[in-house]
């Protein structure tokens, strides 16, 4: 029953395997090199750098005055529908991090809403009192939200119940306040954070953000070996400076992004009709329970030694599935995380000095070198190659209560073909309860995932790696939990950095956009409370130099290695029996003996994953309602937006049923009854 999930999913792209040589550079060579440096790069400020445009449907209510040359002034010029408040298509919110205190209360439960339904709030340069606000307020409001948005189709009656609990949980808005946590935790290793901008942007999204690093002098670090071979270690403190071209790079960023969300939801959308008997693995089935998006800088060095430096430069995604075994009383967690350093290949003119197109900055042809620091008598200078990505480094470690063990991790060091599957449960029964970290927010990506069982069918995490491109190996290493891969440009661009002597030259997979893809499961026995995601990434590059006196070989380490905590969602750990019912106005009446056992018959057979006498699903509680409000949502578009839902008011209407109504309910009198109207002609 498991099936391989797709290999674009998690395949490890590194580039094209192309290799090119070079032959001996003598110093004639360099002599007739006419290469000129330029000093000064004229780039139009207003064109966008990487020609990105916003295409998903996102018309934005703009809340805040931007400067300018700031990041928000930047996406707002990228996005095709702005206005200047909230209307009832606007599907973001963008305003400042200062503008947030004393917003109207209608405002937060519009913002609330939007959110619900698949929209964002993008939030520019908060501190972190500004997202603690964002969190407190939004939380506040998505109970409220959560209902109206509930009800809003006017098909839904929700009736409370005698017992009204207080543990009743809002995944949402613990998701929210999850997130808030995992950023300024990662703010918190940076210097003065608490008085300064802990990013330039953070986007929210239901299931996920984006995390933009702030404007900030930043330290580089590198090495290089002197004469005697020995390595001689230096920093360097990089200034940033707000301008159009510098924030338009990172409004690009963004906007990839929002691209990225709206192919996704419609891919997956079409993807999961064809699995709605809920049988595929959870990751095939499933969107992430969380995703948390990070940009930040790559470096790299030119010609001079000076650092280059290049905005949106790494982005690093992780991507967690977290669900529960009710029979095992497991949690699994499995965990993709995927690294691009786009250095951005191979350019041509002035467009080889140009650290927003490319990283790489070296000659291209065979034989040839950049001169540069010449002295006036002609016997001093210097030669340089250019940069390539060299090497990564990447961990990844579950931390928390209980008894926690790695089931696998890809790719291994061999980084051939692999295939494999984690079993979260043994079988497919529908004693098998499973209970994913789904919150309200599932409304708008698991329309066709298997009602009855309120996803419990998913059984299995599939994992697949594919070869890397040869340039690039991989060794894997484990310590208990913990895991962590190497990645290396193997050909290594060495020499003896003389002038007669030939060097390789870095190929496409090193020069280009390098992919990394890495993934792990964990169990936990006997769970409690949520557990901690640590992530540490590093992405590094080298330069090579030759000089006439002093020959060196450079590396860049670029930025020092991030270290991450990530605060995952709880999953659905209770298991709760619910009841389903139909009934209709004319039970009872003269010629409608029998018609409630052939209207239930014909649900059955036109929904037979929707409709079931019991229904068997997980919530965080006993007493919380989130999945049932998933499913009852998704029930009353079915019923309504479909050609089954269409079929099904034809026949009420030939058994002379005016309306039908199905009913959700519980007999331990601690949740809600919920009921969904269908008119057998709609007027």
């Amino acid at each position: 029953m498991k099936k391989t999930i797709l290999n674009s999913l998690v395949a490890i792209v590194l580039g094209s395997v192309a290799l090119f040589t070079t032959y001996s550079c003598t110093d004639d060579d360099l002599a007739n090199d006419t290469t000129i440096i330029p000093t000064d790069v004229i780039v139009d400020p207003n064109v966008d750098q990487l020609q990105t445009k916003v295409t998903a449907n996102v018309p934005t209510a703009v809340l805040s005055s931007f400067d300018d040359n700031s990041m928000g002034a930047a996406l707002v010029r990228r996005l095709p529908n702005t206005t200047n408040s909230i209307q009832g298509d606007t599907k973001m919110v963008l305003i400042k991090g200062e503008d947030i205190k004393g917003r109207p209360l209608s405002e937060w439960i519009k913002a609330a809403r939007i959110y619900l339904k698949g929209g964002y709030i993008a939030v520019e340069k908060p501190h972190n009192a500004h997202l603690v606000e964002v969190a407190k307020q939004l939380s506040n409001k998505l109970e409220q939200a959560t209902h109206d948005a509930l009800t809003e189709s006017g098909h839904i009656t929700i009736t409370p119940p005698e017992q009204v609990s207080s543990n009743s949980i809002n995944i949402d808005a613990e998701r929210m306040d999850a997130r808030i946590v995992n950023i300024a935790t990662m703010a918190g290793s940076r210097a003065n954070a608490s008085s300064e901008a802990v990013a330039e942007m953070v986007v929210f999204s239901p299931m996920g953000y984006y995390q933009c690093d702030p404007y900030q002098d930043e330290v580089v670090y590198s090495s290089y070996s002197d004469n005697d071979g020995e390595e001689v270690e230096e920093d360097e403190i990089i200034n940033s400076d707000y301008t159009k071209l510098s924030s338009g790079l990172l409004a690009d960023g963004v906007a990839e992004w929002l691209n990225y969300q709206g192919n996704r939801t419609a891919v997956y959308k079409s993807r999961l009709l064809s699995k709605a008997d809920g049988q595929g693995s959870i990751n095939e089935m499933m969107s992430a329970s969380e995703e948390h998006y990070y940009k930040r800088s790559l470096f790299a060095h030119d010609w001079n030694g000076n650092s280059r430096k290049k905005p949106n430069g790494f982005t690093e995604t992780i991507r967690v599935w977290g669900s529960h075994n009710m029979k095992t009383n497991k949690d699994y967690y499995f965990v993709q995380q995927s690294a691009l350093s786009a250095i951005g290949g191979k350019q041509e003119g002035d467009d080889r000095f140009d650290p927003n197109k490319t990283l790489y900055a070296g000659p291209y042809k065979e034989k040839e070198w950049i001169k540069t620091n010449y002295s006036h008598d002609g016997t001093h200078y210097k030669a340089y190659y250019g940069s390539w990505w060299e090497n990564g480094t990447y961990t990844l470690n579950l931390v928390g209560s209980g008894t926690i063990r790695l089931e696998d991790a890809l790719p291994t060091t061999d980084n051939n073909n692999t295939s494999t599957s984690i079993a979260v449960g043994e079988t497919h029964s529908e004693t098998n309860t499973v209970g994913f970290s789904l919150g309200f927010s599932g409304w708008n990506l698991s329309g066709s995932a298997n009602y009855s069982h309120g996803w419990t069918d998913g059984t299995s995490y599939t994992m697949t790696s594919t070869t890397n491109a040869k340039e690039i190996t991989v060794e894997k290493n484990t310590d208990k939990n913990k895991v962590k891969w190497y990645y290396e440009y193997s050909p290594k661009i060495y020499g003896s950095y003389d002038y007669g002597n030939k060097h390789k030259m870095a190929s496409a997979a090193a020069t280009t956009d390098v992919n990394i893809d890495n993934q792990a499961c964990w169990s936990v026995e006997n769970p409690e409370g949520a557990y901690t995601l640590e992530v540490t990434s590093a992405s590094k590059t080298r330069c090579l130099f030759s000089d006439k006196d002093d020959h060196k070989y450079r590396k860049d380490n670029g930025p020092s290695t991030e270290n991450s905590k990530y605060e995952l969602i709880i999953p659905n750990r209770a298991e709760q029996t619910w009841h389903m019912d139909i009934t209709f106005p004319e039970i009872g009446q003269p010629g409608h003996e029998g018609q409630k056992g052939l209207l239930t018959q014909r649900m059955r057979e036109q929904f037979p994953s929707l409709y079931q006498t019991e229904v068997k699903i997980a919530d965080r509680t006993e007493e919380s309602e989130n999945t049932i409000k998933i499913l009852v949502n998704q029930a009353d578009d079915v019923l309504h937006n479909t050609d089954g839902g269409q079929t099904m008011r034809e026949y009420a209407l030939d058994l002379g049923i005016s309306q039908y109504t199905i009913t959700w309910y519980t007999i331990d009198g601690k949740h809600s009854k919920y009921g969904v109207t269908v008119k057998a002609r709609e007027e």
